[in-house]
């Protein structure tokens, strides 16, 4: 690939997904689990960007217990580029350490950053959104961000709003971001969802490494000197050295709130292609089928009387549930969860001070 045309993928593929407990483990986590189809999400994401770039410009970014388990997934990803963090530092190190391994290869590459864990089911629509990210971020030299067309008024999403629509050669409308929203409550997000200009924040962002490195040294400097030690060392024997410095100076924040709400070059693409980042088993289960009185049903499952329940069982023999209704239930070889649907974001709080073992 000429190095003017270098595009690379950063996948950020470190969480676990505890709110997918008992499914999802230390050493089962989400993205290595086929939740919303029958390959894992970490397959579905590499799958998405093919023909974007070539598998010698992707990298996973990941943790020491995940690496040896992302390796054997994607054994067509050279295994240098499956990169354990010394330590978890939130998305901004992350993004920075991607940045770094990839602008030392290539100073003009344009980086694609996604996580390992979203469902897009329209992969096509997808790449076209990304293309144009990809030229608006070469012609402006914008840090772009993909803020979607809401759908419904979501209270489990950031939102971004955009004004000023910016020229370019591209089919995706790409505005210039006035402001990050946090997650709203429900009347606030009743309003935002119809305002014009409104996305949904997903988490995905395209810029040319250079930038997001000078974006970087201006909003991060007390770490800057180690980062540019990665750089230096890059595919060299003290790469690995250099890392753990870095992650051992830098701080723990997000990249929305290290870079991009403090930067006066940032975009926002209107991407109109359905997106879940399946954050919980409610999320999940809108891609089981469904019966006749409203439930979500996965596996052998035999329901009586029962409504509105989301039901998955990942083990032999069968799950029966009677007269229940708004309730979650998912069984495991080893664990069972049973919860009201409106506490699934309170799965991970479960997993504090329980044995290892069920971790």
């Amino acid at each position: 690939m000429k190095k003017e045309n270098s595009i690379a993928v950063c996948v950020m593929a470190g969480g676990i997904g505890e709110r997918f407990w008992p499914l999802s483990r230390t050493m089962r986590p989400k993205q290595l689990l086929a939740i919303t189809g029958e390959k894992t999400m970490l397959r579905e994401t590499i799958m998405r960007h093919a023909g974007l770039s070539d598998n010698e410009n992707v990298y996973v970014i990941t943790t020491k217990e995940q690496s040896e388990l992302i390796v054997k997934e994607l054994p067509e990803i050279p295994r240098k580029n499956v990169i354990p963090e010394p330590c978890g530092r939130n998305t901004a190190p992350c993004v920075a350490l991607g940045a770094a391994l990839m602008f030392a290869k290539d100073p003009e590459c344009v980086m694609v950053v996604v996580s390992s864990d979203h469902h897009i089911p329209d992969s096509e629509a997808y790449r076209q959104t990304i293309s144009d990210a990809i030229t608006l971020a070469r012609q402006e030299h914008a840090l772009v961000t993909i803020g979607v067309v809401p759908r419904y008024p979501e209270t489990g999403y950031g939102y971004i709003e955009g004004k000023t629509e910016i020229s370019y050669p591209g089919k995706t409308k790409g505005l210039k971001v006035t402001r990050f929203l946090e997650k709203p409550p429900l009347t606030v997000a009743e309003v935002l969802y119809k305002t014009p200009g409104v996305f949904w924040n997903a988490g995905m962002f395209v810029f040319r490494a250079a930038d997001i490195l000078e974006a970087f040294a201006r909003f991060m400097p007390e770490s800057n000197a180690e980062l540019k030690e990665i750089i230096k060392k890059a595919g060299t024997p003290d790469e690995r050295a250099a890392i753990e410095n870095y992650y051992r100076a830098v701080e723990k924040i997000s990249i929305d709130n290290a870079v991009m709400e403090k930067a006066d070059n940032v975009t926002v693409m209107a991407a109109e292609f359905k997106w879940n980042d399946v954050g919980s088993w409610t999320s999940a289960s809108a891609h089981w089928p469904e019966d006749e009185k409203g439930n979500r049903l996965k596996g052998e499952i035999k329901l009586l009387e029962c409504e509105d329940c989301i039901v998955g069982n990942y083990h032999e023999g069968l799950v029966g549930v009677i007269g229940l209704k708004d309730v979650v239930v998912i069984r495991t070889d080893d664990a069972t969860l049973v919860c009201a649907k409106d506490k699934v974001q309170d799965v991970k709080k479960l997993l504090t001070g329980l044995d290892e073992k069920y971790r």
